[in-house]
């Protein structure tokens, strides 16, 4: 899954992405879209603008900070200390939220447009 291409990346930010990262970032930003809005056989050409740029704003995220996807919240090392508060950029969440593709988790009242029939032939 790529949502965008290495050269839109190094056009935006100035600065070259592996392969491995530009999926990583997709498939992290794709978890965080609605499941009623999301499409599995989206490329970079058919995603929207707003999840191709959180998708991209990953990335540079995730080059930046190199963070390493661990179980735990808490890394130690020595006598360091640090607590991970999240992998995902706070930017990369806020595109989505504004555009309304941020997952929130189906509202009670989405099941009731299900088509249910209770009993009866």
């Amino acid at each position: 899954m790529q949502f965008f291409t290495s050269s839109e990346y190094a056009g935006k930010y100035k600065e070259s992405i592996e392969a491995v990262r530009i999926e990583e970032a997709c498939e992290m930003i794709f978890a965080q879209v609605s499941q009623i809005m999301r499409n599995a056989d989206w490329d970079y050409k058919t995603v929207p603008t707003a999840i191709k740029n959180a998708s991209m704003e990953q990335a540079r995220f995730l080059n930046e900070q190199d963070i390493p996807h661990v179980d735990s919240k808490k890394l130690k090392a020595g006598v360091m200390e640090a607590e991970l508060r999240t992998e995902y950029s706070t930017l990369a969440l806020m595109m989505l939220s504004n555009a309304g593709y941020l997952y929130r988790g189906n509202p009670i009242n989405y099941n009731m447009s299900l088509d249910i029939e209770f009993g009866g032939d």
